[in-house]
């Protein structure tokens, strides 16, 4: 059963990775910074978290 959920697990990263390479990508046509965006994507996960009253886990 856990190697079922790691796997379901693995597809949701995969997912999510998919999508916000690509908004990632949309705003560098944009004109912004590659690693400017990547901080506030990833910022608005960790709000997305706090949001939901969960802590961050440490990878």
């Amino acid at each position: 059963m856990t190697l079922h959920i790691a796997n379901e697990m693995d597809e949701v990263e995969v997912a999510v990775w998919w999508d916000l390479s690509r908004i990632v990508r949309h705003f560098e046509r944009q004109g912004l910074e590659r690693r400017e965006v990547k901080t506030a994507v990833m910022n608005a996960a960790l709000r997305l978290m706090q949001d939901e009253g969960e802590e961050p886990s440490r990878l």
